[in-house]
């Protein structure tokens, strides 16, 4: 009860420190074994892309509530700077990171920069897509932005719904719960919002593995304490730390002890099939094979960075019986995909704290 209280008051504490520092925003400067499944029960491709049925979600609207801070009082980050990672000296080996992998470039974006911007608006390939991450529910997820509003982003409602950041979108005022993806209300479309992985790792790992990425700079034009995150750490020894101990700040809408409460999950969302991987039997597996929405797919542990990977197993129209590869995978006949490989198609998926996943999605498959 004590912890809930301190908890309570820490995060009182953020919203007044966001709505006294939101107008001190600066000028940016320049900165440098498979299933049997035949040829005709497959979904193709593009048929596998695309949600067949828009859901409804708008009754969730009455159970949103006020986080503490005011709308973009949790100040997204629309001009981000990058460093090389030769010239980062503000990151510890242990300190998590979210990686964001294109073709051309890696980007690394900090726990510790984000848990107090939560959102960071970008164009990469041509695309606007925002890196949002939630730390009361410890969910990272890049969003594109809405195939109707193609140079949309997004922004914090200082809303919650289910202990979850609620974004809203700039061009419709709509609002988004972060680990839902669909508009609840306005003029948004009610689909899916499309989404590229954001992988977990720690810095020790990837500037190791990338020494070539963009780092997000601290100079954010923001006043924050970069240094000291309001809810704890995620390192191990920290015992006290909110990632780890105690239940959800806020009230959710359904709740389930199959998992302790904080415990990280692989969520994994096809269309309307949803669900939910330890990936600790990744890991000790190296990688499993499972089905969702009628997809054959794989997930799969990345040792390198320490995370997980998820995957179709569809690949120019086939199953393929797929297996872990030093950077990719390899199918029955040894071809060898990369894992940023255009036959390679990643499904929708985020680590995310149990209790979080279970409050949106109640029906969740689990394999454990």
């Amino acid at each position: 009860m004590k912890k809930t209280i301190v908890l309570l008051l820490i995060f009182s504490m953020i919203g007044l420190v966001s709505l006294t520092y939101f107008n001190n925003l600066s000028t940016p400067e320049e900165v440098v074994q498979p299933q049997n499944t035949t040829q005709t029960d497959l979904p193709t491709i593009e048929e596998s892309e695309t949600p067949v049925i828009t859901k409804d979600y708008s009754s969730l609207k009455e159970h949103i509530m006020s986080g503490g801070p005011p709308k973009d009082g949790i100040p997204p980050i629309d001009i981000p700077k990058y460093l090389k990672v030769s010239e980062v000296d503000y990151l510890s080996d242990l300190d998590p990171v979210f990686v964001l992998e294109t073709k051309e470039q890696v980007y690394v974006y900090p726990q510790k920069i984000l848990v107090w911007h939560e959102i960071v608006n970008e164009t990469i390939d041509g695309q606007n897509m925002s890196i949002t991450y939630c730390p009361l529910t410890g969910s990272t997820i890049c969003y594109l932005a809405d195939e109707d509003h193609l140079d949309n982003t997004y922004g914090t409602s200082g809303s919650l719904l289910n202990s979850n950041l609620v974004m809203y979108d700039r061009k419709t005022d709509s609002l988004i719960p972060q680990i839902l993806g669909v508009s609840i209300d306005g003029s948004l479309s009610r689909e899916p919002l499309p989404t590229r992985p954001v992988l977990w790792s720690t810095w020790e790992r990837v500037n190791v593995l990338y020494p070539n990425a963009l780092v997000l700079s601290t100079d954010t034009g923001y006043f924050r304490d970069y240094n000291n995150d309001p809810y704890g750490s995620y390192m191990p020894d920290d015992e006290k730390s909110y990632y780890y101990f105690g239940g959800p700040l806020f009230p959710v809408l359904h709740e389930d002890d199959t998992f302790s409460a904080k415990k990280n999950v692989i969520g994994v969302k096809h269309n309307h099939d949803i669900i939910a991987i330890d990936p600790e039997l990744i890991k000790a597996n190296n990688f499993i094979e499972f089905e969702i929405g009628q997809v054959p797919s794989i997930a799969i542990y990345d040792r390198n960075l320490n995370t997980i990977r998820v995957f179709s197993r569809i690949i120019d129209q086939e199953v393929k019986t797929l297996r872990p590869s030093e950077g990719g995978l390899l199918d029955e006949n040894d071809t060898f995909y990369p894992y940023l490989s255009k036959k390679l198609r990643p499904m929708n998926h985020f680590d995310v704290m149990w209790f979080a996943w279970y409050a949106y999605y109640p029906e969740t498959e689990v394999i454990k």
